[in-house]
C-alpha cells in the first residue's frame, strides 16, 4: 500500500514539475524604470498589462485629453519627472492593441487593476 501512494505521489510530482508551453512572451518598456503591477485578463480574453514608469520628456502626453478604452480620460501636462500610471493592453496573440500614461502632479505607483463585466477597468493607486 505505501509503494502505490508513493506511485501516486511521484506521478503527481512529475506532471507537475514538467515545463509549461510558453505561446508568446512581450518585453514592455520606456526605456526607463519599468515597475510591472499586475496582468489582467479582459472580458474580451485580452491583457491588461499595468505598472508604474518614469517618462522622459518625449514620451510625455500633451494636455488635453485622451481615451482610455471608451472613456475620456484627463491627463496632466506637467512634466514632473516622477512615476506615473502605465497601462498597455495586449490581444490574444501579445501584439499592443494600446498603451497609454497617466500622470499627476507627483508619484504616481499604480497598485492594482480589476477588469469590469462591462468590459471597462478599475485603478487604484
Amino acid at each position: 500500500m505505501k509503494k502505490n501512494y508513493f506511485s501516486v505521489f511521484f506521478m503527481c510530482t512529475f506532471l507537475n514539475v514538467s515545463a509549461q508551453e510558453i505561446f508568446w512572451q512581450k518585453d514592455i518598456s520606456s526605456g526607463t524604470q519599468d515597475f510591472l503591477s499586475q496582468v489582467t485578463t479582459t472580458i474580451d480574453h485580452q491583457y491588461l498589462v499595468t505598472g508604474s514608469s518614469i517618462q522622459t520628456g518625449s514620451q510625455k502626453m500633451g494636455a488635453g485629453s485622451s481615451t482610455l478604452g471608451s472613456q475620456p480620460s484627463t491627463l496632466n501636462s506637467t512634466q514632473n519627472n516622477g512615476y506615473d500610471f502605465h497601462l498597455v493592453k495586449l490581444n490574444q496573440q501579445g501584439e499592443e492593441v494600446w498603451g497609454k500614461y497617466l500622470s499627476g502632479q507627483n508619484h504616481d505607483f499604480l497598485a492594482t487593476t480589476i477588469a469590469t463585466q462591462e468590459g471597462g477597468f478599475l485603478l487604484a493607486g
